[in-house]
């Protein structure tokens, strides 16, 4: 007997399955509730606003030359001095490499981190 793959149970499995009633009902879900969404949003805002003041800040061609000779030389310290210097009020942590720099711009809401904007810009092959 030609079995099809798509039809449910084969013939010879009747009864080895359980039949599981209400498996498949709808899930009950808590009411949506959208506070806590809409102030990661604001959130976000504000840290996306900011990274247009650093990259803004970044075509300064003297403060870009500082920013990359400091990483350069590994010197972290002052890669965050010139990072908090641009005047952003949001946490922004630093990572580079010969390559380039990755900023994560960090934003809370209600007390809590909700979101992070990150950046990676090359300067180097």
């Amino acid at each position: 007997m030609y079995y099809n793959p798509n039809c449910y149970p084969h013939p010879q499995h009747q009864g080895l399955y359980p039949q599981y009633q209400g498996y498949y009902q709808e899930r009950q879900y808590p009411p949506v509730d959208i506070d806590i969404f809409q102030q990661s949003v604001t959130a976000f805002q504000k840290i996306a606003n900011e990274s247009i003041i650093i990259l803004e800040k970044f075509n300064d061609h003297e403060f870009t030359y500082k920013l990359l000779k400091a990483a350069q030389h590994g010197n972290q310290s002052e890669v965050d001095r010139l990072i908090k210097s641009i005047g952003t009020t949001a946490p922004i942590t630093t990572e580079y490499n010969p390559t380039g720099i990755l900023l994560t711009i960090h934003a809370d809401a209600q007390g809590a981190q909700c979101c992070t904007l990150t950046m990676y810009l090359k300067w180097g092959i």
